[in-house]
């Protein structure tokens, strides 16, 4: 099959970072469009490879026809370009997180499912190389049966939450959460984001196979002179798996595990393995191993399968989920994160929201969505931008959300 037509539809910061990795992967996507509401973001984005740029998506649509999209618009039009998209027969990649309520994923996956399209939530934490390597380790058993997840983390609970769902490879049953919030002073931080309030939530999450999550999220990413507070420690029967909690960091991890003469002779001292790397001579990585006992398994490796192309170790995650697209579409098989995936990472910081409000409770899981909720969202976004998100599709999607 010949390269798979792919149009952007947000170029922002993170829009930009997309395009950036299409760009390399060269034998997979032909860039024909990129659109945004606004005009210079558009052209900026096109310009780069001699594209056409749009504002209008269904206009982009029309005269382009592309067989992918690649969404990454402010989060409250998701469900807007997606169900659009959709409709139209288009597969299409959905940054996270994939919708604000759980009735507008609902109607996502609902319209990409009666549209027999591929729909596939850009949750790439699961697949930044180190994590790809923890999963590995913990599916050969090295460190024993997985029992805790603990991760420490400043922004965005579901990217730690979908990590530890991966390393717990089990599903969440109930969560429980604490909250809470302080004034600030004002500030826009690196990510152009308006900052005037604080918060802090402490996640509990049991999984069916009787292990337990827990996830610290915020909003402070280190401003205010803030410690960052990242972490992510990784607990089995014989021993840890020790990383860093944020995606974008790499170096310094290592799995901390006891040889049956550890336990027997040294009172289950664990020994520190850290992880290693090779790296070709333009600096690419080629691959993150560890070096481990015979007993242990010897030598565990995990592959970089870009190690041909130019793509920093930061960029390989983001690089396999957009391969996971193409694939999906290519071959008919199912994205690497579905919509039902990605509803099941917002489910739990919904859930944890909803224990907020019940003073702490447990809540059940799965969830259905709370009339109260979406009909709170339809009149905010009904109050700012004059037009109901969910009524008619096609109206909603001239919504311009400011741009920096």
């Amino acid at each position: 099959m010949s390269r798979l037509k792919y149009a952007l539809i947000g170029h922002g910061r993170r829009g930009a970072a997309h395009l950036s990795i299409v760009a390399t992967l060269k034998d997979t996507f032909d860039i024909v469009a990129v659109c945004d509401a606004h005009p210079e973001s558009a052209e900026a984005g096109a310009t780069q490879f001699g594209v056409k740029a749009y504002t209008d998506v269904r206009k982009m649509i029309d005269e382009i026809s592309p067989d992918v999209c690649d969404v990454v618009v402010p989060a409250p039009l998701h469900h807007i370009v997606s169900c659009y998209l959709s409709r139209c027969g288009i597969s299409h990649n959905v940054e996270t997180g994939l919708a604000p309520t759980l009735g507008l994923m609902d109607m996502m996956i609902a319209d990409a499912a009666e549209n027999r399209v591929k729909l596939q939530t850009s949750e790439n934490f699961p697949f930044v190389p180190v994590e790809q390597f923890v999963c590995k380790l913990i599916k050969e058993g090295v460190i024993g049966k997985v029992h805790k997840c603990y991760r420490l983390f400043s922004t965005t609970g579901y990217h730690g939450l979908a990590a530890i769902r991966c390393r717990m490879d089990a599903a969440p049953k109930t969560v429980s959460s604490i909250g809470h919030t302080m004034p600030v002073s004002p500030y826009v931080d690196r990510a152009k984001r308006d900052h005037n309030r604080e918060g802090l939530e402490f996640y509990a999450v049991d999984f069916d196979n009787g292990g337990l999550g827990i996830a610290m999220v915020g909003n402070k990413n280190g401003c205010l002179g803030r410690n960052k507070l990242v972490g992510f420690e990784t607990c089995g029967e014989r021993g840890t798996i020790i990383t860093n909690g944020n995606q974008g960091a790499s170096g310094g991890e290592t799995v901390n595990v006891c040889t049956d003469e550890d336990i027997a002779l040294r009172a289950g001292r664990a020994e520190t393995y850290e992880f290693q790397r090779d790296f070709g001579d333009d600096g690419t990585l080629h691959r993150i191993f560890v070096e481990l006992p015979p007993s242990l398994g010897g030598t565990i490796e995990w592959v970089n399968p870009y190690q041909r192309t130019t793509i920093a170790e930061s960029g390989i995650s983001l690089a396999t989920m957009l391969d996971g697209i193409a694939r999906a579409v290519r071959e008919d098989t199912q994205p690497l994160w579905t919509g039902e995936m990605g509803r099941a990472d917002q489910e739990m910081v919904i859930a944890a929201q909803r224990s907020i409000d019940l003073n702490r409770q447990p809540i059940q899981l799965p969830l259905e969505p709370d009339p109260a909720e979406e009909d709170a969202f339809d009149r905010d976004f009904e109050i700012q931008f004059g037009v109901h998100p969910r009524e008619n599709i096609e109206k909603a999607l001239q919504v311009n959300f400011k741009a920096r």
